[in-house]
């Protein structure tokens, strides 16, 4: 019995995980929709690139879309086998919550302009420590 509760809950985080991210989904294709824009879907590869550069910042101590490496976003998304028409990144810090992190993205006009990019499809979103928020938003060729 006690087997059958642990699957049970296992399954219940499963589907509330960052990888499901329904809250994010919700706000950007809030958002999308006020501004004519289709609904993206969420994808945990672009979870992956999103988790990986943001890991990096935080353990590393810098800021910034280049990587330490001189890594673009487009090559980030490339080593996570995503093949991409298009791609972008957005950057926060410091932000407590996904409604601040919205709200601010959503008032600076090149991170607006992302979120809210016809050509977008997908997107990913991840929170690192330091309150370090990566989002990478794409489409597949």
């Amino acid at each position: 019995m006690r087997m059958l509760w642990l699957f049970c809950v296992f399954l219940t985080a499963m589907s509330v995980s960052a990888a499901a991210n329904p809250a994010a989904t919700k706000a950007l294709n809030d958002l999308r929709a006020a501004n004519g824009a289709a609904a993206v879907d969420y994808s945990t590869t672009l979870e992956a690139a999103a988790k990986a550069h943001a890991l990096d910042m935080a353990k590393h101590g810098y800021f910034a879309h280049e990587g330490r490496n001189g890594s673009s976003v487009g090559e980030r998304v490339k080593k996570q086998q995503y093949k991409w028409c298009f791609v972008a990144e957005n950057l926060a810090k410091g932000q407590r919550d996904l409604n601040q992190v919205m709200q601010g993205w959503a008032q600076s006009p090149g991170h607006f302009s992302n979120m809210i990019n016809e050509n977008a499809k997908e997107f990913g979103l991840f929170e690192g420590p330091d309150r370090i928020w990566a989002m990478v938003l794409a489409a597949r060729c």
